[in-house]
């Protein structure tokens, strides 16, 4: 890639400096008679020393700088893209009863999923006709270093009911409105099921949901099927788009 236009012609001038200094044109007449350009940049340098900056303007590749931006804009496309693939992973969009039968889920979306193993959702708005086909989602497993204050509640609550935290997951509900996607909360009342990873549950085990909001409230939502390796849960209505859902084992 070739240095800036403004750059370039600010060296252009000093060749055209250069140029008649070499050529001694000093008069109307005498740059008259000689030709007044030349068909390749090859023959100017024939007639001409063309100072080494134009020279190194012209014939240069990219710049460093230019190379590491194209390498990092070239990087974020190729994180993106396997960002969507991953949340796009069947997996993770169904979950696997312990009979071997699934359940798929009912709200497009990504679903970022890594100890939970798979999420099947089921929005109530899916009862008023093709609403849901405009809700939209955006799950993602999360942690106390990406959500510090979200984690302490839910581990207070666990704690209150003498149970421990295992997995949780963001959910930013929102809706497609023509080529956007905005946050809205039509969606974030349902049923859920997610998929038990085996390492934190199963067999013999009760589990529930800690449903946590902006602000610090917090509800427990109860196991409403005997599968050992899932949890299903009614989801109740709230005005908000971003809740946080934790998986509590009791002890």
């Amino acid at each position: 890639m070739r240095r800036s236009t403004k750059t370039l012609i600010s060296l252009i001038g000093t060749a055209v400096v250069a140029l008649g200094v070499v050529v001694n044109c000093t008069s109307a007449s005498e740059v008259e008679a000689r030709p007044k350009s030349y068909d390749t940049y090859d023959a100017i340098q024939n007639v001409v020393e063309v100072p080494a900056e134009v020279q190194e303007a012209w014939t240069a590749g990219p710049s460093p700088e230019e190379i590491q931006q194209e390498r990092m804009t070239a990087q974020a496309a190729a994180d993106r893209e396997a960002l969507v693939a991953e949340g796009l992973k069947y997996e993770n969009h169904y979950v696997k009863r312990a009979d071997g039968s699934t359940q798929g889920s009912g709200l497009i979306g990504l679903y970022l999923l890594d100890d939970i193993k798979g999420i099947a959702y089921k929005p109530a708005i899916g009862a008023q006709g093709t609403e849901v086909q405009k809700s939209y989602c955006i799950a993602y497993e999360t942690d106390a270093a990406k959500s510090p204050a979200a984690i302490a509640t839910a581990n207070e609550v666990a704690q209150s009911v003498n149970a421990v935290v295992g997995p949780c997951v963001n959910f930013q509900y929102g809706k497609v409105e023509g080529d956007n996607i905005t946050a809205n909360s039509e969606a974030a009342e349902g049923t859920m099921m997610m998929g038990l990873d085996p390492a934190f549950a199963g067999e013999g085990d009760r589990v529930a949901v800690v449903a946590i909001y902006p602000g610090g409230e917090a509800k427990i939502l109860e196991d409403t099927d005997d599968d050992p390796t899932t949890v299903s849960v009614n989801v109740p209505a709230t005005d908000s788009s971003l809740v946080m859902y934790s998986i509590i084992k009791y002890n």
